[in-house]
């Protein structure tokens, strides 16, 4: 898979991971969400040619309450441009990693280890709050109208890691995966990662996706061990005030 399937790619983001409203105009996509970061309300330009009207962005997010805040993808250097004679900063740098979901599924996992359960239990959201992922995001699995699951992960009997997986467009996309800090070094992130890959080849999904910000370099090579490859990458413009 290579980002000749960009388009795919942050549609399957959108679907997977979705802001409050969406607002499609002829030139913008503008996601409307108060919390959940900057994934569920950054705004998008539609098509690479030309600067649209940054200033309506501006005035419409300020109206919301919003950050001023662009994704960026690749091609678009002449928004990325007009937005730093803007004063915006860069923020976010972001590798897309992808792997066949056959590929990932073909590894065993350890008998009761890695779990497919919807709706997430209890602990799970314990585990996912006391490492950085609050409720606001947790919202953003309940609004998912697409295939997802997530998955429980163990060792020792004990819960260990936690994930969220969502498939559209054939790509299935994991947002929100965290390893205990008690448990990490251990596989339990790559035997997730498996039952990731083996419910989302069930699903029909062709391939798997990650997220990983640049600077997450433990995160980024983890990924790489487990042969996924980055296939394209992103960043956000934020205006500080």
């Amino acid at each position: 898979m290579t980002l000749k399937n960009s388009s795919s790619i942050f549609e399957t983001i959108d679907l997977t991971w979705p802001a409050e409203e969406f607002h499609e105009l002829p030139e913008w996509k503008l996601r409307k969400s108060l919390k959940g970061g900057k994934r569920v309300s950054a705004a998008t330009v539609n098509g690479k040619s030309g600067i649209p009207d940054i200033q309506f962005v501006e005035n419409t997010l300020a109206e919301w309450y919003q950050d001023k805040l662009f994704l960026i993808k690749a091609g678009e250097n002449s928004l990325d441009e007009a937005l730093k004679s803007r004063g915006y900063c860069i923020a976010d740098p972001t590798n897309i990693w992808s792997i066949s979901s056959e590929a990932l599924s073909m590894h065993q996992i350890p008998p009761v280890t890695a779990f497919s359960i919807f709706p997430p239990l209890a602990i799970q959201r314990e585990i996912w709050t006391a490492n950085g992922i609050d409720s606001s995001r947790i919202e953003i699995m309940d609004r998912v109208k697409t295939p997802k699951t997530t998955i429980f992960g163990r060792i020792n009997a004990k819960p260990a890691a936690s994930a969220f997986v969502a498939v559209a467009n054939k790509i299935a996309m994991v947002h929100a995966l965290v390893v205990d800090h008690k448990y990490q070094r251990q596989s339990m992130g790559k035997f997730v990662m498996r039952k990731v890959g083996a419910w989302a080849h069930q699903q029909g999904a062709e391939s798997v996706v990650v997220l990983c910000t640049k600077q997450n370099q433990s995160a980024n090579n983890f990924y790489k061990t487990l042969g996924m490859q980055v296939i394209g990458e992103y960043h956000y413009r934020l205006f500080k005030t």
